[in-house]
């Protein structure tokens, strides 16, 4: 395992070796492309950018979601 950090994010990620880590905008379908085949993520996270991780076979999607909300308890 190798510790990867990644621009733009806030964590230490530890990944296998030889992962790749990509990035890409969902659409308003819900839908990304990787290497020219669609994969359905979610319609509540289109415009959004996701992170992928691709190790050996397997594609893994990460989304990570700030989330602040603030309500009057008056």
């Amino acid at each position: 395992m190798i510790n990867i950090s990644a621009n733009n994010l806030a964590e230490n990620m530890t990944l296998p070796e030889g992962a790749n880590i990509y990035s890409r905008k969902v659409a308003r379908s819900g839908h990304i492309s990787y290497e020219g085949r669609p994969y359905f993520i979610s319609k509540a996270l289109a415009g959004r950018y996701i992170r992928l991780i691709v190790v050996d076979d397997r594609l893994i999607v990460d989304a990570a979601i700030p989330l602040h909300k603030e309500y009057l308890l008056a």
